[in-house]
Order: C-alpha cells, then structure tokens, then sequence
C-alpha cells in the first residue's frame, strides 16, 4: 500500500508537466514490476530506494521531459544502468532513444524492458570509448561521471546544435569549476524535482579544449 501511495504523488507530479496517457502510466507500471522482479537477484538499484522507486528514480528520471522541446529527435542515455532516465523517457514519448550500458546484466535486462515502451529503443552494450561515433541531438545521463567526464563523452557524440541534460548532486558547483579548466561550453541550472541539492543542467555549445 505503501508503495501505490507513492506512486500516486509521483504520477500526479509527471501529470503537471506531462501529458501522461493511461497506457503510458500502465507502461511505467509494468516497468516498474520488473525491475523490482529483477532487482530481487542483481541489486539494480540500491535496496534502500526500493520503497521511494517512484519518486527517487521514475519522477527523478521524468522530470527532464520539462526541458525536452522536440520528442522527434534522436535521443542517447550514457551509462543507462537500468534505465534511468532513457528508459522512463521512452515511455513518456521520446520517439528514438539509444541506451548505452556497459554492464551485461543491465543491458540484458534493458533488452527485456524496451518491450515496456511503443517508440524505438536501441541497447549498445558497450563502454563509451569504444561505441562507434554516432550523432545525437541530445544526451541525457544520471550518475555516470562527474560533469568533465561527461563532457568529454558527449562533445564526440553531440551534434552541432545539440545539448544535454545532465541529472547532477550536490558536487556539481565544483564540477563546473572543473569543467571550464578544460571546455568552454554554454549551461543553463534547474532546481531538481526529487532533492534540494540536486540540479538539472542543460549544456550545450561544446568547444574545444580551453587554451591555457
């Protein structure tokens, strides 16, 4: 009961900011269910956080459709574990999302969890450093590196005129910091849904390597 009470705060907060269909809402339900299912034997996501999945990772994970303007462009989630945020997104709408993961038991399960979405889901079961270079218009990632790491990914993947969204924590003032010794980019901070110390980042004109 616990967990359909917080399941309903959840759902009604993506309601405020997403046209949520009851099959997609049924969708994330069954992903939900299954990854639970799976957790049982692979700890997915930390035991502590089973009780708050909906809020501390579907609507941690939904909340970026609030900056996401076109569903129709071509969409990666860099170090997608078990799927969060790709996964949730694709439910949400996203037409084309490419899920990268380099763990085989998340991959695998990932493969089993894109049957949860209508729109295309492509699992490249491989690290970052070895995926062949394809363009995104945009790159979404939670906890997967610190913001340099993660720049250094995105700006071999992102198209120009592309930007990414990142799911950051308390440490990200100082990954900024970090960042600008490296890159000269463009960033926008929005207040996290789930966490006051948590921030959502849009990124975007990624340059070349800052010149001492």
């Amino acid at each position: 009961m616990q967990l359909e009470y917080k399941k309903n705060l959840a759902v009604s907060e993506i309601k405020k900011f997403c046209e949520l269909k009851s099959a997609q809402e049924k969708n994330l339900e069954d992903f939900v269910i299954a990854l639970l299912q799976e957790n049982q034997q692979f700890n997915f996501i930390g035991k502590s956080t089973i009780l708050d999945i909906w809020e501390r990772h579907i609507l941690d994970s939904a909340q970026l459709m609030r900056f996401i303007p076109n569903k129709n462009a071509k969409f990666a989630d860099f170090g997608a574990g078990a799927g969060f945020p790709g996964m949730v997104l694709s439910i949400l709408g996203l037409r084309e999302i490419h899920l990268v993961e380099k763990a085989f038991r998340k991959a695998d399960f990932l493969r089993k969890a894109k049957l949860f979405s209508p729109n295309r889901v492509f699992i490249h079961q491989t690290k970052l450093e070895e995926m062949p270079a394809v363009e995104f218009d945009c790159i979404v990632s939670r906890a997967l590196a610190p913001l340099p790491g993660l720049l250094t990914y995105s700006k071999k993947f992102l198209k120009k005129g592309g930007y990414c969204l990142f799911l950051k924590g308390k440490n990200l003032p100082q990954e900024i910091i970090e960042a600008q010794k490296n890159f000269q980019f463009e960033y926008e901070l929005q207040p996290s849904l789930t966490s006051a110390e948590s921030n959502i980042i849009k990124v975007s004109n990624i340059k070349s390597e800052a010149k001492c």
